[in-house]
């Protein structure tokens, strides 16, 4: 079940490929003067709020390692067998789209969740032992995302973020070496998330993501990005889809401001890239 998640990501990054490959292909054969401008991802016309709401519902994995070798452990040889299970996630925040659609970051978000890591370990050979453990989170996050838009409705995502995490509920039993080890009440990570976007119409934009750690900052553990649990070492994985709206300017809003008629064409004819 380890290799669940892998493929999962694999075939994430094999589609993006496809698509920088066949956008970058129909551009050569076309011609940059001939190449029909994508349609804006958002509408700048002053129609919609640059802020809106976004909810994501989603799947949590702890992944670990492939291979188990066989080790030595008061003197009798035993091999560790960690695994993952399924686990719960939802989120609720908000995004805000940079001036301009911003350069290198187009639009920022934060939001609250919930999540729950669920994983297993057994260890057989000289000694037969096992466990399992459900970690239940409550955390804020913080993400600046860059999109680049391959068509009319499609755009990848990347993402940078922080997560501040509280483990409010804990369940978890061994009754092996190393029972009680486990992340701290309290944990912070760097993480990253790619995902692939739908525009379904003017306002509504749905995005599959991907999320792991990169670094540990609290408990910091030597540029670590995974969490010890037990005798072995877990990945989280979230796997979530955001859905996020515009909202449209109401009678009490007040209309975007531009500086100039030049600023105002740069921002109707904006596309995220």
């Amino acid at each position: 079940m380890c290799n669940f998640v892998v493929t999962i990501m694999r075939l994430l990054v094999s589609i993006s490929l496809i698509l920088i490959t066949v956008y970058s292909s129909a551009q050569f054969r076309s011609g940059n003067m001939n190449q029909r401008k994508h349609l804006p991802l958002v509408d700048f016309g002053g129609r919609y709020k640059m802020s809106g709401w976004m909810i994501e519902p989603g799947i949590t994995w702890n992944s670990c390692r492939l291979l188990n070798p066989e080790e030595e452990y008061d003197d009798q040889m035993i091999k560790i067998n960690p695994g993952g299970k399924l686990g719960a996630y939802f989120g609720i925040g908000r995004d805000n789209i940079f001036y301009k659609g911003g350069n290198i970051f187009n639009y920022l978000d934060y939001s609250l969740a919930y999540k729950m890591l669920r994983g297993k370990e057994k260890i057989t050979g000289a000694i037969e032992r096992k466990g399992k453990y459900s970690h239940n989170y409550l955390l804020g996050n913080f993400n600046i995302n860059n999109v680049i838009q391959f068509a009319d409705n499609l755009f990848l995502q990347n993402s940078l973020g922080l997560n501040l995490d509280w483990r409010f509920i804990t369940r978890q039993e061994h009754n092996g070496p190393n029972a009680s080890v486990m992340p701290s009440n309290v944990v912070a990570n760097i993480h990253y998330k790619f995902g692939i976007g739908f525009k379904l119409n003017e306002r509504l934009f749905v995005i599959p993501t991907l999320e792991t750690p990169i670094l540990n900052l609290y408990n910091f553990d030597k540029f670590k990005s995974t969490w010890g649990i037990f005798s072995s070492r877990y990945r989280p994985i979230i796997f979530s889809v955001r859905i996020a709206w515009l909202r449209p300017i109401g009678r009490g809003d007040c209309p975007p401001v531009y500086a100039s008629p030049d600023d105002k064409k740069a921002q109707e004819n904006f596309q995220m890239r």
